[in-house]
């Protein structure tokens, strides 16, 4: 027998069995619950490295990390929105600090102070750098600069960037927290699926094994045949 007509079952089998498992994570969930289910109704089928108890144990998990990752990623366009609004803020009030400066310095020699300002050229216009890194560095600089200048009572003086610095800082943290949180999550959520999916490929092949007559009928029973996975 040729060596490569011993290989063609496994990849056919391989691809046949790839195609009864969902991508979607949420039909992943809903299949791998399914087979916990009828695999503890079903105790005659065995697998000698992993038991249904342990199996639910892992769908359980990754039930729980599939919740956590909703949550915590609807956190994160809470997120996105507040830090956004406080850049707009930011911005407005850039523009009424350099008419300060104009007023204060006249205009040819406005722009040889906005450097102490934080306030940089970018796109062909002077502002604090879009980076949110760098504008976290440029803030402190603005806050310096308007009480050296004297601006510290105007609508958009110290008061202002004191507070404006604090809520800045405090949503970029939380953006930053959020996605470093969503990472882990997400590679949690992976491993834990990995797993499952090593099992459901077993219990597939299990079936076809036990049930040569009949396994469409079965897989179906069990929830591996779907029209849309």
């Amino acid at each position: 027998m040729n060596v490569n007509d011993t290989n063609t079952p496994t990849t056919t089998s391989k691809k046949t069995t790839a195609k009864n498992i969902p991508r979607a994570d949420a039909d992943f969930l809903t299949l791998a619950k399914t087979v916990s289910a009828k695999w503890k109704a079903t105790p005659a089928l065995t697998l000698l490295w992993i038991n249904q108890a342990t199996y639910k144990t892992l769908v359980d998990d990754y039930d729980t990390h599939f919740n956590n990752r909703l949550a915590i990623g609807s956190n994160r366009s809470t997120n996105t929105q507040t830090l956004a609004q406080i850049n707009r803020e930011i911005d407005n009030a850039v523009e009424s600090v350099k008419a300060y400066i104009i007023k204060k310095y006249k205009k040819a020699n406005a722009v040889a102070q906005y450097g102490r300002y934080g306030i940089v050229k970018q796109n062909g216009n002077y502002r604090l750098p879009k980076d949110n890194d760098k504008r976290t560095a440029a803030l402190p600089l603005m806050a310096d600069a308007i009480k050296a200048d004297g601006f510290t009572k105007e609508e958009f003086g110290s008061s202002f960037w004191t507070t404006i610095i604090k809520n800045f800082t405090t949503a970029l943290n939380n953006s930053l927290t959020t996605t470093q949180n969503i990472s882990n999550k997400v590679a949690a959520k992976t491993n834990v699926r990995e797993k499952i999916h090593k099992v459901l490929i077993a219990i597939i092949q299990l079936i076809n094994a036990n049930y040569p007559d009949t396994s469409a009928k079965v897989l179906r029973e069990w929830g591996f045949i779907k029209q849309n996975f």
